[in-house]
């Protein structure tokens, strides 16, 4: 199986949300805290993405490890600047993911992969049009420069994506909680009690951010 690096943007400033989106807390956790130990468990080569990476710290440290740091480069529109980005990772392969999404599904990079094949890209889709560039495995080498390009899903158009059908592959629709607003926070606080209120074969209280919450229930 190909390897994959994996790319955590975390530039967004939410002004919805009144704070820096990856500093929001859930669940005694930042947003950042959920997407990096998600990271870290589906690949090695972790990078986080922002403008000003530095202003996160502690919370870019997760169990002991830190994700590499690319500075987001202040130039063109936001589909330019996360192509420009992407570019200076090391390897072919990048699963490109929002700081936003904290529950998504670990199987959801191999399935993308598998599907990939000679493709520039493989993007979630859902059956009314719908796409998710932010979670979706990308082709460094075959990554255009973004510019003239209004949106993620013009870039990921622009490299001969697959699109993967989620409503197909079964995947979770939680897996797909963009934390954008206060409302979307409520909701993601009303999930992380209902997985919690789960206990993993261990016999220990379940979390998405113990290594434990990987058991079966």
């Amino acid at each position: 199986m190909r390897k994959l690096a994996v790319a955590v943007a975390a530039g967004g400033s939410s002004i919805r949300l009144g704070s820096p989106k990856p500093l929001v807390e859930l669940g005694g956790a930042t947003l950042l805290n959920y997407a990096l130990d998600y990271a870290f468990r589906i690949g090695d080569e972790v990078y986080l993405l922002a403008r000003d990476p530095g202003k996160f710290q502690p919370s870019i440290f997760s169990g002991g490890r830190a994700p590499q740091l690319i500075q987001d480069e202040d130039l063109g529109g936001f589909p330019e600047r996360i192509a420009c980005s992407l570019r200076k990772i090391r390897g072919d392969l990048v699963f490109l993911m929002g700081c936003d999404m904290p529950f998504l599904d670990s199987n959801l990079p191999q399935l993308l992969l598998s599907r990939m094949g000679d493709h520039g890209a493989a993007v979630p889709s859902w059956r009314n049009g719908y796409v998710e560039p932010l979670a979706a495995i990308y082709s460094t080498e075959r990554l255009p420069d973004g510019r003239g390009l209004g949106s993620m899903r013009e870039l990921c158009c622009a490299m001969d994506p697959i699109f993967v059908d989620m409503e197909e592959a079964q995947v979770p629709p939680w897996t797909f909680l963009n934390i954008n607003t206060k409302e979307d926070l409520a909701v993601a606080e009303t999930l992380l009690k209902l997985f919690l209120s789960r206990r993993s074969s261990c016999g220990t209280l379940n979390s998405l951010l113990c290594p434990k919450s990987r058991c079966r229930s």
